[in-house]
């Protein structure tokens, strides 16, 4: 499978540009820069080869051809055409953002009650008014709450902040080992809570538990101050420190990671204060291997600083490890109530859930219980909290400063999963003709390329097969991908001749 993956990126990197074709759907829409729209199309023709049919576009592309009173309504009006008329289920935006909606790829700004600048991505998805009394002042809570909408039934978003042509080489090597490589074991079906807080043992109990009893199959582990699984001979022993906290992830202990406590733009900060930064996200070694997170701690997701990277943005550009996929405050990830005098105490006796808590406990249910995508699984939590968000400008912050950063079209593998089997002919002639597809995974999205010449996309039945019919009028190779949720893809080549 090692050879297979990695003649499979070099085969991706050689296609032609068939999946942008005007004429094709565009299940992924990229939007991104001028000068990374060519590093982008290797990750475009991979996730097409997957079937999501990926179309690219730049933002100098829709300033020319869309209609609107700044960038970032023209990419809102681009977004919402290919969601309405093109079949887009997933809009990914291939660039960092720079403080004042300004950067690669622009954020909204929406404001609040200390924030002017809240970088907010479901924007440019949603199809409500965010700016309800045309003061150019988006996303205020007490005038625009009624008409703004936090998701599109249609659609998710999330953001790959890269600013290189190497940081989208390095991302794009990172989503092919991880949807062709990952692990086997039970590294899928494990997932840990790390907290250096007392004060927030109870809510991530009840998140826990919650978890547990919708995720059937799934070990949620405890990492906290007070105890570990991998104590020697105290409870707590096992420190939540900066070099425990890169073996443990080297070690590939567990895929998924919620991180709780303190942070900053540039680290998190652990067990007595130490400091997890940059420098150790530099030592992980978890390639094909790398995490799902989801994380509470201020600043650490804030993509549009004038200082970068943030924490997860080092996460996610990390060529040889880190993670493919983080949920973060932009902002402060303080506790958010209904009424914080009552509320807060109860949080601390008896484990009520806060409204950022429940917001990423609701993304693991869905993404984990539901066997939905990283974007469709985060929208579906944003819909679950939409009509708090209204009652309260605290939810409505939440809803608002948390992004998905990294790939959206992600199966978070709430299974181990496996490579299917993939039996095919070694060859066929040229012509009009139908090729029967074998394999043992029902249900696997099965997809054959060839050039500009055959793009097919079919769905195996209940034994696993299926017959496509196909027009090869010239000879050359016929390039067959299975793939599925809970599935490594599986690759092979059929000869034309």
């Amino acid at each position: 499978m090692k050879k297979l993956a990695i003649s499979a990126f070099i085969i991706v990197t050689a296609m032609c540009s068939a999946c942008f074709s005007e004429d094709r759907p565009a299940t992924i829409l990229i939007v991104t820069a001028d000068s990374l729209a060519e590093s982008w199309k290797p990750f475009a023709e991979w996730k097409t080869r997957l079937g999501k049919s990926a179309r690219i576009v730049t933002v100098r592309q829709i300033a020319k051809n869309y209609k609107g009173d700044d960038i970032q309504q023209k990419i809102r009006a681009c977004c919402l055409e290919h969601i309405d008329k093109h079949g887009t289920r997933w809009v990914v935006l291939g660039g960092d953002s720079q403080p004042g909606g300004k950067g690669l790829v622009p954020d909204r700004d929406t404001k609040h009650n200390r924030h002017r600048d809240i970088p907010t991505d479901i924007y440019y998805v949603s199809q409500g008014n965010w700016d309800a009394n045309k003061d150019g002042v988006y996303g205020d809570w007490r005038q625009d709450r009624k008409t703004a909408s936090y998701t599109n039934p249609k659609a998710s978003i999330g953001r790959i902040p890269v600013r290189t042509a190497e940081d989208v080489t390095a991302y794009t090597a990172k989503i092919i080992g991880y949807e062709t490589k990952y692990p086997v074991s039970d590294f899928a079906t494990r997932m840990i809570y790390t907290c250096p807080e007392r004060g927030a043992y109870p809510k991530l109990r009840t998140s826990k538990d919650l978890l547990s009893r919708n995720w059937k199959g799934g070990k949620l582990l405890q990492w906290f101050a007070s105890k570990t699984p991998w104590d020697k001979t105290a409870p707590g022993d096992y420190d939540l420190s900066p070099d425990n906290w890169v073996k443990t992830i080297n070690n590939r202990t567990a895929g998924k990671l919620h991180m709780h406590g303190h942070g900053l733009l540039g680290l998190w900060i652990l067990e007595r204060k130490q400091k997890a930064t940059a420098k150790h996200v530099k030592s992980l070694t978890n390639e094909n291997a790398c995490l799902a997170m989801t994380t509470v701690s201020c600043f650490t997701g804030h993509f549009d600083s004038r200082t970068d990277p943030c924490i997860t943005e080092s996460m996610l550009r990390h060529p040889k490890g880190g993670a493919v996929l983080v949920i973060a405050p932009s902002r402060e990830g303080t506790p958010v109530f209904h009424n914080p005098a009552r509320d807060f105490r109860l949080m601390v006796t008896q484990g009520k859930m806060d409204g950022t808590t429940e917001t990423m406990t609701l993304f693991w249910k869905f993404a984990l219980a539901g066997n939905l995508s990283a974007g469709e699984a985060f929208s579906a939590a944003k819909a679950e909290i939409a009509d708090d968000a209204r009652k309260t400008a605290g939810y409505h912050f939440v809803q608002c400063e948390l992004v998905l950063l990294g790939d959206p079209t992600l199966d978070l593998r709430a299974k181990s999963p496996r490579t299917p089997k993939l039996d095919i002919p070694a060859s066929i002639a040229k012509g009009k003709q139908t090729v029967k597809i074998n394999t043992d995974a029902p249900g696997a999205v099965i997809c054959l390329w060839k050039g500009d010449e055959v793009y097919k996309v079919s769905s195996a039945d209940s034994k696993g097969s299926a017959d496509i019919e196909i027009d090869c009028p010239t000879g050359g190779k016929l390039l067959v991908t299975v793939s599925g949720a809970n599935l490594n893809a599986s690759l092979k080549t059929i000869e034309i001749k």
